[in-house]
């Protein structure tokens, strides 16, 4: 509730200005826009407002008794609380050189008296969504920073209740596992720390030189942006045919640098009808409002991928918190359904699943077997973990769960290319392994093998050879037997 109340807050504006009317005219203006406004007359109280409660922007009128505006910005921007609340300059001055000496001090736009009603609504929109962009960076460090706290509280009691051999088998492949998403969130951490560096501190100086139409145009290749998914499934061959015709109309108006406005169009998301753009891409400024399109469009992607990854990450730390609670209990056999230590299995490794493997499950109604739950996690853990590995970026995992007899059977089938039968004898030997030195201990089937024989079960290994001219399937098959007497 706390959460969806905080996202639902206004943005706090605090507007300075020491004439009654003017101010008046803004707090009107900026209210019926849903902003939460704060009006006050000087600028000593300006600075106090600032800093008892900081607004996510300040209104700032230069011309004022006491402390004008030069002034009281100094003062917030050498404050460690105000320095980076963004302020907008309002004056009836409109000289060069006290715009240069406003954004030298560090005012991020600039607004002419008399004011004009759309103006200011458009140059305080623009700096809004920059702070709310820079609130949604902050609150997706914070996230990342409690997931990993997370994780490395949770490795903490796994390595308390796990013997080496379950651990070495549950975090082998785990660590390349979340090494995706957090390297994937630091390339993006890294983008946007660019960004906020350079580019986007830029952008409130542009925004102010562009007109009105061109700002709408601005607007409308964010949108067309965001909504826009279809270019980024093209093909490299579709998307060269698309840059090629995009390429064709840009040079019948006769632009420069034609591959590069391709390029950025087509990351906006723009098809090979560009006509709507002909008004802009005739103007002055269009190769400038292109590429802060793209720009902000970027920003926005690197957030939502920090948020995919993040609940990627905070899904791994969950399996192993999942896991480590378990062990506290595995010392004796007890009840369970098969289906749900392997749903356990496939939540650990969950990660390494690629969107390109199909996951097939047939799950028959079978009885409760007694076992040691948690063991058997670590068996399928590895049994899918090797299958995945072998389909690749793309393939079938079919996982079967079946009563033969007196036995509980489950299969897991993977459509990689097989393994030569001269192997399929050595994969349960200890340190035995098929991939390059140094990438696995080979003890991962080794104990999935150890843990079925303390059930009494069996495993078997089904192959193609891998010199069959089809993708093999490799089947591995494991029986335990049907208990389900009282414990």
């Amino acid at each position: 509730m706390k959460k969806l109340m905080m996202a639902q807050e206004l943005n706090n504006i605090l507007v300075v200005d020491d004439t009654p009317q003017n101010l008046h005219l803004l707090v009107d203006i900026l209210t019926k826009y849903d902003y939460k406004v704060r009006p006050v007359p000087n600028g000593k109280l300006a600075i106090s407002a600032a800093q008892i409660n900081p607004p996510d922007l300040i209104l700032l009128d230069i011309m004022m008794p006491d402390l004008d505006g030069y002034q009281v910005c100094k003062q917030l921007k050498a404050n460690p609380i105000t320095k980076d609340i963004p302020i907008i300059f309002i004056s009836a001055i409109n000289e060069p050189v006290d715009k240069v000496k406003a954004f030298a001090i560090g005012g991020v736009d600039y607004i002419t008296k008399p004011f004009q009603m759309h103006e200011v609504l458009i140059r305080v929109k623009h700096q809004i969504a920059l702070v709310n962009l820079k609130k949604q960076l902050k609150l997706k460090n914070e996230q990342l920073n409690n997931t990993v706290k997370q994780l490395q509280q949770n490795q903490k009691k796994i390595v308390k209740s796990s013997t080496y051999s379950a651990l070495e088998t549950i975090t082998s492949g785990l660590i390349e596992q979340l090494n995706y998403p957090l390297s994937e969130i630091n390339s993006c951490l890294a983008e946007l720390k660019e960004y906020g560096s350079a580019s986007v501190k830029d952008l409130p100086n542009f925004l102010q030189q562009i007109s009105p139409e061109e700002q709408k145009y601005f607007q409308a290749l964010l949108k067309q942006a965001q909504s826009n998914r279809v270019n980024t499934l093209l093909s490299p061959t579709e998307k060269s045919e698309l840059k090629s015709k995009i390429i064709n109309q840009l040079v019948r108006l006769k632009l420069e640098k034609t591959a590069q406005l391709a390029d950025m169009l087509i990351e906006l998301g723009s098809d090979e009808e560009i006509n709507e753009l002909i008004p802009l891409l005739t103007g002055n400024n269009y190769l400038e409002i292109i590429e802060n399109a793209c720009l902000l469009h970027k920003l926005q992607q690197n957030l939502d991928k920090i948020t995919e990854s993040t609940t990627r990450f905070s899904h791994l730390t969950n399996g192993l918190k999942n896991y480590g609670e378990s062990q506290k209990t595995q010392s004796e056999k007890r009840p369970a359904h098969l289906e749900n230590t392997v749903e356990m299995a496939l939540k650990l490794v969950g990660a390494k699943i690629t969107p390109g493997i199909q996951i097939i499950k047939n799950y028959s109604n079978v009885p409760t077997i007694c076992c040691y739950p948690e063991k058997l996690q670590i068996v399928w853990v590895n049994l899918i973990k090797n299958a995945i590995e072998a389909i690749g970026t793309h393939g079938i995992l079919t996982i079967n769960i079946y009563q033969q007899e007196d036995n509980l059977a489950v299969d897991i089938i993977d459509t990689g290319e097989g393994i030569e039968s001269k192997i399929v004898t050595k994969l349960c030997e200890p340190f035995f392994t098929t991939k390059p030195s140094g990438e696995h201990t080979g003890l991962g089937l080794t104990i999935a093998k150890q843990f079925i024989e303390q059930h009494d079960g069996i495993i078997s290994i089904a192959t193609l050879s891998s010199k069959a001219t089809l993708p093999g399937n490799t089947k591995f098959t494991v029986s335990l037997p049907l208990n389900i007497s009282k414990i």
